[in-house]
């Protein structure tokens, strides 16, 4: 058994220890030592990462056959005795994290009797999965501030072990899920939990607690929070977007609901507005592009190309074109939202995929696709002289070949 030396200094971060393994790990450089303050990922918390004599360590596991601590490394490593060095930014976060956690859970018990039932520290964000769902907005913000007055009272963190007999009378929050010896992690006077992983010495160290979010999934409550300076980063995250959006509104922070609801209707209003006049610029511009049809052996060839349009309009206006009639008709509109659109009416000879291919394989660009009767595809920021060259002679090659 390899001695964990994090379980009696977590702030413990260099090390030295006997090398007693050498081996590998799905393919990786792998080591055993006699004793580490590497933490392996267990417990809802991930592994510890670090060095062992200037080698990357880049995973933590315990090998369940008989408990060693495997060290899984970016090299392999030959020497007999190693210094070791943890990252100590992440090792405090994740300490920051799990005692947070730990009064959070005991929060939400006091607050609403809801248990937690698993917990996960993620990179982003930590999370625990409660037993109840529906939890009102007021348990939840008096669940907040009830851990976050322990972490003010700056109390007291420690950890001990105890003999299996002897776990009954400590009250833990819950009931352990390993046999024999119990590590006990307590919260003075608040909660007393069986743990394994990384803690704080004092909760004034576990820094802010601020609750992100809830989701139901099934019978449980997925509860999304940040501590320490995982919730300071995000507050100053956050406080620049409101910022930067309080700026482009003219608005202050207070005055941004309303100035978005006024901003939501008046975009509801152009949108009405523009639908309007699309409707509008359909029947007028159909008129007007019937008189560019030409005839062709199959019947008439209908090309037009716009700088810019809305690109819900080129393939309207193209189906309207091409309906009921042995016309093949080409359409394209340039700029951000660029479209180009081959529609073949009824009796034409083409296929407009083939015929949608040949256009972009002319232009250097691939995608799209559709049926035999309309293909379609995205043209963004499309050269439009490029593109008017492209349609003449993808047209004359088609007319060419139905002759």
């Amino acid at each position: 058994m390899t001695e964990r030396l994090y379980w009696h200094d977590p702030y413990l971060q260099r090390f030295t220890a006997a090398v007693v393994e050498i081996g590998e790990h799905n393919g990786q450089p792998a080591v055993i030592l006699s004793r580490t303050a590497f933490y392996p990922t267990g417990g809802g918390q991930p592994h510890d990462l670090g060095t062992l004599n200037g080698i990357p360590v880049v995973e933590v596991i315990e090998r369940e056959v008989d408990g060693a601590i495997l060290h899984i490394l970016a090299h392999p490593l030959s020497a007999r005795e190693v210094e070791g060095r943890i990252d100590w930014e992440r090792r405090f976060d994740h300490m920051q994290q799990h005692t947070g956690q730990h009064i959070l859970s005991q929060a939400f018990l006091r607050i609403t009797g809801a248990q937690t039932v698993s917990f996960h520290m993620g990179q982003e964000a930590v999370t625990i999965d409660l037993d109840q769902t529906g939890l009102p907005l007021e348990a939840i913000e008096a669940a907040e501030e009830l851990a976050n007055r322990v972490v003010l009272e700056n109390r007291e963190v420690r950890t001990w072990f105890v003999g299996e007999k002897d776990v009954k009378g400590l009250e833990l929050r819950r009931a352990p899920k390993v046999e024999g010896s119990i590590r006990v992690v307590e919260v003075a006077e608040f909660d007393r939990s069986a743990c394994g992983g990384t803690h704080v010495r004092r909760t004034g160290e576990v820094g802010p607690i601020k609750i992100l979010k809830l989701e139901r999934r099934g019978e449980v409550t997925r509860v999304s929070f940040l501590c320490g300076w995982r919730a300071l980063r995000d507050y100053q995250r956050k406080h620049r977007l409101l910022s930067e959006i309080g700026s482009f509104l003219s608005a202050g922070e207070a005055d941004l609901p309303d100035a978005i609801r006024a901003l939501q209707r008046d975009l509801k209003e152009a949108r009405k507005a523009m639908a309007a006049m699309q409707e509008l610029y359909l029947e007028l511009a159909l008129p007007a592009l019937e008189k560019e049809a030409r005839p062709a052996s199959f019947g008439e060839i209908l090309l037009h190309v716009w700088p810019q349009l809305p690109s819900g309009l080129v393939p309207r206006l193209a189906r309207r074109l091409s309906e009921g009639r042995p016309r093949l008709v080409i359409l394209a509109a340039g700029g951000a939202e660029g479209l180009l659109t081959v529609a073949c009416g009824p009796g034409v000879p083409v296929d407009a995929r083939e015929a949608l291919k040949r256009i972009l394989g002319r232009l250097g660009r691939g995608g799209g696709g559709g049926r035999p009767d309309y293909a379609q595809a995205s043209l963004a920021h499309v050269d439009l002289q490029s593109l008017h060259q492209a349609l003449i002679e993808a047209v004359s090659s088609l007319a060419g070949e139905r002759e």
